[in-house]
């Protein structure tokens, strides 16, 4: 049965193992995506009614409609993710699942061996760098594994990332490198 491990976190002992539920966050993104995505469709079918009437002389409208069908999709499952999005993550001895679903269907699943991860942490917002982000981005748990830097929990708070972590931690010792622990922290 399902218990409250930590704000929205809950978590059942599965045998030798553990099965934690992170329901996806709502947040302001949901509704810059619903406003995005009513302005952009009315915007589309405006447009899919001048290239069925022929109104169009050049291509540039059949163009802009790939584009917009590109960013419909990308806004709609980013919607369908926060409405309805689950991260499932199952550990025990020799293996961790992290599971995605939306509205029950399974979205993405990957199966790591335990003893393939390491360097187990907490990244608090605004704390990863890189291309994609701009300093403001969401807190989330990273890991190593298969030589690749691996996350999930997005939107995690501080309470319940150090809550799964530590019931990480009861389940499987996962080695970490000592120069981590100055990483992560503004």
């Amino acid at each position: 049965m399902l218990e409250k491990l930590a704000g929205r976190l809950t978590w059942e002992q599965t045998g030798s193992g553990i099965r934690v539920g992170i329901p996806a966050r709502l947040g302001w993104v949901s509704l810059f995506l619903t406003a995005w995505l009513t302005f952009w469709l009315y915007g589309g079918s405006k447009a899919i009614q001048a290239a069925m009437k022929g109104d169009s002389q050049s291509g540039f409208i059949y163009i802009w409609l790939v584009g917009w069908a590109g960013g419909v999709i990308f806004a709609g499952s980013s919607l369908l993710w926060s409405l309805g999005g689950r991260t499932t993550f199952t550990l025990n001895q020799t293996e961790l699942e992290i599971e995605r679903r939306v509205f029950g269907v399974v979205w993405g699943a990957r199966i790591f061996p335990c003893s393939q991860v390491r360097n187990l942490r907490y990244m608090p917002p605004g704390t990863r760098s890189g291309f994609w982000s701009n300093g403001n981005s969401q807190s989330l748990i990273r890991f190593e594994a298969d030589d690749k830097t691996r996350s999930f929990a997005s939107g995690i708070s501080d309470i319940e990332a150090f809550a799964l972590i530590d019931k990480m931690l009861e389940v499987y010792p996962f080695p970490k490198q000592r120069a981590l622990e100055y990483i992560g922290r503004p």
